[in-house]
């Protein structure tokens, strides 16, 4: 699971976001900026492996949770432009995965005091791992 987590940091990071945390990070808000992206895995499921003479793969699915924090004077508009300009195009252009957006929503935290903006976003693929040898 943490694999999938890097890789979406990665792609985030990839194409200009700023401020991207895996769900497991225990910083505080105020030390992650003005507008920041939390990472976390919802679900996640393994099929049963495929093994060939030097490699076992893996196929899984997992909804990842992304959720993009707001700065604290920014309006709903800007936000969902925001994903739909920055966040939107490194979750489609991955290529060791297969993601589609399953749903989105936008709430208002109290307790921050900013709007999020979180999205469940569906995560296919197949792991490789060479086999060792006996």
């Amino acid at each position: 699971m943490r694999e999938i987590l890097n890789e979406l940091k990665s792609a985030l990071l990839a194409v200009g976001n700023q401020d991207v945390y895996l769900a497991f990070d225990a910083l505080p808000v105020r030390s992650k900026g003005g507008r920041f992206t939390v990472l976390g895995i919802r679900s996640f499921e393994a099929a049963a492996p495929v093994y060939s003479l030097s490699n076992v793969f893996l196929p899984f699915k997992a909804e990842a949770e992304v959720s993009v924090y707001a700065r604290e004077d920014e309006d709903m508009l800007s936000l969902f432009r925001y994903f739909e300009e920055r966040v939107r195009p490194a979750l489609d252009g991955l290529a060791s995965m297969t993601t589609r957006i399953c749903r989105l929503s936008i709430r208002h935290d109290s307790s921050l005091r900013r709007l999020v903006l979180t999205a469940g976003v569906s995560v296919s693929g197949v792991r490789r791992t060479a086999r060792a040898s006996l």
